[in-house]
């Protein structure tokens, strides 16, 4: 009896990584105008935000059918296999949803559904950690147990370059959104209890990273698990936040990268950067 991990396409894993630790990605379906895109297969990151920035209006996200997860679970019905199902947070999205119907049509006990409560890397902090539990023997019940506990001390810290994105999404007005262009405003946001929401405001960018590293200083950084560098479609803006943290002595010990894609996208947009990774249970 094995045990199949799965996520949703929000997780932003690299495809090669993913198969790797053999985790099944259940993708989401992104809408520019009339044309639709499978996440992770037929749009890149780099033509979506290319896309994003050339429209006026943001795109929509579907989120997965039911359907989409069923047939993973019955094929996990079919081989006796154990499920642990790692998702986006049921505030931000319907995916959870689609999960939980699917494991009722399916009628199969061992399936775990786990809501992440988060997105993005945050999302591949649980499920990276599902699959280091899988690899030492625990049972699916016990991994669900374990991220259950895990998931309230993930931490996201991003600094946002331009409020259109939000406005576009209905998040901002016009005004709101053109005050901040003209002020140079960038936000900085966290996903917390499941929510997207701004904990704080600067104006520049180098006033934004400051406050950044403030917020990093505030919720410090457990080691003994990977941390990620988030960025939106600039992996080079790593030079404005990672050599502050090697200075003070805080650069993550095991630092990866995770390019945000379509779903937290939409709202970011282009330019953005932050951190994901474990806090210290203090």
């Amino acid at each position: 009896m094995a045990i199949r991990i799965i996520t949703d396409s929000s997780a932003d894993f690299e495809p090669t990584v993913a198969r790797r630790r053999q985790i099944d990605i259940v993708p989401m379906t992104i809408q520019f105008g009339s044309v639709s895109f499978i996440a992770g297969k037929t749009i890149s990151n780099e033509v979506f935000y290319q896309l994003l920035q050339e429209g006026k209006e943001n795109p929509s996200t579907s989120q997965p059918t039911p359907a989409a997860f069923l047939q993973l679970f019955e094929e996990a019905r079919d081989a006796g296999d154990q499920v642990v199902v790692v998702l986006l947070s049921g505030s931000l999205s319907g995916t959870l949803q689609s999960a939980v119907i699917a494991k009722g049509m399916c009628d199969y006990e061992p399936i775990y559904i786990v809501d992440s409560r988060s997105a993005t890397a945050g999302i591949q902090l649980l499920v990276n950690y599902a699959c280091k539990l899988r690899d030492s023997g625990l049972p699916a019940a016990g991994i669900a147990q374990e991220l259950e506990r895990l998931k309230e001390r993930v931490r996201i810290f991003a600094v946002i370059d331009t409020l259109e994105y939000l406005r576009r999404g209905g998040r901002l007005t016009g005004f709101q959104a053109g005050l901040g262009a003209v002020t140079k405003l960038k936000p900085a946001i966290t996903v917390r209890d499941g929510e997207v929401s701004i904990v704080g405001k600067a104006f520049g960018t180098a006033a934004a990273v400051k406050q950044l590293l403030k917020l990093l200083e505030e919720h410090p950084i457990d080691d003994s698990f990977p941390s990620y560098f988030l960025y939106s479609d600039d992996k080079g803006r790593e030079e404005l936040l990672l050599p502050k943290l090697r200075e003070r002595g805080t650069l993550p010990k095991r630092l990866h990268y995770c390019c945000v894609g379509p779903t937290i996208g939409t709202h970011i947009g282009p330019g953005a950067l932050g951190m994901a990774y474990i806090g210290q249970d203090i």
